[in-house]
């Protein structure tokens, strides 16, 4: 089972142009160029907030869709019935008639179903962000958090623009600007969860801290085994070349929530 939540998590660390689920959090940049640091903490909260609003709003919207297809159906259902009640010489057009007036039926019934599923998937998540919500009272933040590597952030947490393809995405860790090869430490007394291979990150480990799970990545080599025990600053492995990824997800919700891990590397 630990083993298959490690791969769930690898998979969610995977999306990382869900710019609409996930908005940054922890800090930002303002226009004149300094960073604004945010309580990471209210941050959460915030997210959570604003996607239970989200969800509020998108499940209004769709039941009232339901609504007018309710209408709209009940409509064409009795100009159906009609349609099949009259009867002629003519058998073939009675039956062309009533084909046409099941056929009408069977698609507002689909279309109907889309509906109510989407419904129903969207209390779903409304259910999980509830619970998110009530796990924040218990939440307890990571502090003082060692740095995987020496080096400087190139890359910052949270939304940004692709060079290329100017789409809109989303960080959920830091990239950090390391000499070619440089060690690589754990950031905090923990388990490995998962070590190998996670896509578009060259090799990293997940280490679960208790209450958090760091993500350290973009290595080339690997030190420890899954289920090794780790203390903080103890080797995980080194650089793939000269960058490395780090990632904090807070255990809210079913794969945790990705957290700036600038504010809580220790100064």
């Amino acid at each position: 089972m630990r083993r298959l939540s490690a791969l769930a998590i690898v998979l969610a660390l995977a999306a990382t142009a869900d710019a609409n689920r996930h908005r940054r959090a922890g800090s930002r940049l303002q226009a004149s160029g300094v960073r604004e640091e945010v309580d990471p903490r209210l941050a959460i909260e915030k997210q959570i907030a604003d996607e239970a609003d989200v969800l509020g709003r998108t499940i209004a919207t769709v039941n009232e869709k339901l609504a007018m297809a309710d209408a709209a159906r009940l409509t064409r259902v009795r100009a159906a019935v009609r349609a099949i009640e009259v009867t002629d010489d003519d058998r073939m057009a009675t039956a062309r008639r009533r084909a046409g007036a099941r056929m009408l039926l069977e698609r507002d019934a689909a279309e109907r179903g889309l509906l109510a599923d989407e419904v129903a998937r969207l209390q779903s998540a409304q259910t999980r962000v509830a619970a998110a919500q009530g796990e924040l009272v218990n939440l307890v933040m990571p502090s003082a958090l060692a740095h995987p590597a020496a080096g400087t952030v190139a890359r910052a947490f949270g939304p940004f623009e692709h060079d290329r393809t100017h789409a809109k995405l989303t960080r959920h860790g830091i990239d950090l600007d390391v000499d070619d090869h440089a060690p690589v430490v754990a950031p905090a007394d923990g388990v490995v969860r998962y070590a190998g291979p996670i896509r578009g990150l060259d090799f990293g480990a997940i280490l679960d801290h208790g209450t958090y799970f760091t993500v350290v990545a973009k290595l080339g080599e690997l030190a420890l085994p899954v289920g090794a025990h780790v203390a903080r600053g103890d080797r995980l492995g080194r650089a793939a070349h000269h960058r490395v990824y780090f990632e904090v997800r807070v255990k809210v919700g079913p794969a945790g929530l990705p957290v700036d891990p600038e504010p809580l590397l220790a100064r």
